[in-house]
C-alpha cells in the first residue's frame, strides 16, 4: 500500500480498537503484528468489564473506566451490524463477596462512595445473594453488586474490531516483525522491520508488554510484562450465570465453563503456568464456589499484561516527537479500556468537531519523563 496516515504497531485488542476508530474516521491505516505470540494479553484475557469492583476513591481512572464500560453497548451493536460478529456482551452484574462483618462494612463504605460519584452499585443481603447465586460459598454473608458491569468475549471482540477496520479499508498484516521506530528531526518517519523501513505519517505504539522493547524510542517506555495465570473448569449444571470476586480470586461463567484466576507475577516474559500459583487460585475459587471441581481443570494458560509503574495506561502523543503516539500499558484493563482508547486516539489524531472530549490527564505519556 502507499504510505499510510497511521501505522499501528500491534494487532491485539488495543491496536485493533485504534485501527477500527481511525479507519472509520477515513484515515488510511496499516496494522503490523507478528501473529499470536505466546503470552499475548488478549488471548489470555477474561474479558471482564468491571470498573466498580476495584475502584478506589483516589483512583483518577474511575470516571474513565465507567465511561469505557458504557461505550460497549453501542460498540457491540456497531460491530454486529457491520461485521456480523457477536462479541458476547453481557452486562448483568458482577459480585464482590464479603466473608466477615469487617469486609461487609468496607464494601458498604465502597458502595456509599460510589453512589456519591453517581456510580451504580448496591448491597446484596445473604438471602438475595443465595437467590442470585445458589452455589456461592455458605461462608459468604453478603456482596457488593455492580449491576451494570459484565463481560465480553475477547477473541470475537478483537476479530470484530479488525474486520470492521478492514471494511473501512484498513490493511492488516500479521507477518511483519517491527523492531523499532524511525525518527528524523523530531518527526516520526515510520518503523524498522526485518524487511526494511515502512514509512507512515503517524505511528501508534500498541504492542502491549512488548512496547518497551522497540528500539529507536525517544526515551525508555515504562511498560513491563506481568504474568497472569488462569484456568478453565466445568460450570455446574443448573447454576445461574455469574461473575464473582472474593478472597483474592474470581470466577467468570462463560457458557459451560468457569474461567478462574488470576495471578500478578513479575517474571519477565516467562509465560509458563506453575502448579503452585494455580493451587493458590484454586484455593480462592473453592472458597467462592465450592461446587466447582478444581481437581480436573479443562485447561490452564497465562498471559503477559503490560503494566506501568502507576498502573495507568499510556495514551496520547509523544510530547516532543511529532507523529508518534502511545496506546499501551493497560495492565489488567485492556478489554475494558479498548474502545475508549480507540476513541481517544481517534479524537486526538483527527480532531473531529462532534467529539465530546475526554479528560485524559491521568493517561498523559509525559508523566514519567522529565525534560
Amino acid at each position: 500500500m502507499t504510505r499510510p496516515d497511521a501505522l499501528v504497531v500491534g494487532g491485539g485488542i488495543i491496536g485493533a480498537a485504534c485501527a477500527h476508530t481511525l479507519a472509520r474516521r477515513h484515515m488510511s491505516v496499516l496494522v503490523l503484528d507478528t501473529g499470536h505470540q505466546p503470552g499475548t494479553a488478549t488471548l489470555a484475557a477474561g474479558g471482564m468489564l468491571a470498573p466498580l469492583i476495584e475502584v478506589r476513591p483516589d483512583d483518577p481512572m474511575s470516571g474513565l473506566s465507567v465511561r469505557a464500560r458504557d461505550l460497549y453497548p453501542q460498540l457491540a451493536k456497531l460491530l454486529l451490524d457491520t461485521t456480523g460478529i457477536d462479541i458476547g456482551l453481557w452486562l448483568e452484574g458482577i459480585l464482590k463477596l464479603a466473608y466477615t462483618e469487617e469486609e461487609a462494612v468496607r464494601l458498604k463504605n465502597e458502595i456509599a462512595w460510589q453512589r456519591q460519584q453517581g456510580f451504580n452499585s448496591d448491597w446484596l443481603s445473604l438471602e438475595d445473594l443465595r437467590e442470585r447465586a445458589p452455589g456461592i460459598s455458605p461462608a459468604a454473608i453478603g456482596a457488593l453488586i455492580a449491576p451494570e458491569d459484565g463481560l465480553v468475549e475477547p477473541l470475537p471482540l478483537v476479530h470484530a474490531l479488525l474486520e470492521g477496520a478492514k471494511k473501512s479499508k484498513a490493511n492488516i498484516r500479521r507477518d511483519v516483525r517491527v523492531n523499532g521506530i524511525t525518527i528524523r528531526d523530531d518527526r516520526v518517519i515510520g518503523v524498522d522491520t526485518d524487511d526494511g523501513t515502512i514509512e507512515a505519517g503517524n505511528v501508534i505504539i500498541a504492542a502491549g508488554a512488548w512496547s518497551g522493547r522497540l528500539t529507536g524510542l525517544p526515551r525508555p517506555l515504562t511498560v513491563e510484562p506481568i504474568r497472569g495465570q488462569m484456568s478453565a473448569l466445568d460450570w455446574p449444571i443448573g447454576e445461574p450465570p455469574s461473575i464473582v470476586y472474593g478472597d483474592g480470586g474470581y470466577v467468570i461463567n462463560r457458557g459451560d465453563e468457569a474461567f478462574v484466576g488470576s495471578t500478578m507475577e513479575h517474571v519477565g516474559f516467562d509465560v509458563a503456568a506453575t502448579q503452585s500459583d494455580l493451587t493458590t487460585i484454586y484455593n480462592a475459587v473453592e472458597r467462592i464456589y465450592p461446587c466447582l471441581n478444581t481437581k480436573n481443570p479443562k485447561k490452564t494458560w497465562s498471559g503477559l499484561r503490560p503494566m506501568t509503574p502507576d498502573g495507568r495506561p499510556i495514551v496520547g502523543p509523544d510530547p516532543h516527537v511529532a507523529g508518534l503516539w502511545y496506546a499501551t500499558g493497560h495492565g489488567r484493563n485492556g478489554i475494558l479500556l479498548a474502545g475508549l482508547t480507540g476513541e481517544i486516539i481517534g479524537q486526538l489524531m483527527t480532531g473531529s468537531e462532534e467529539d465530546a472530549g475526554f479528560d485524559i490527564a491521568a493517561l498523559d505519556p509525559g508523566r514519567f519523563w522529565s525534560y
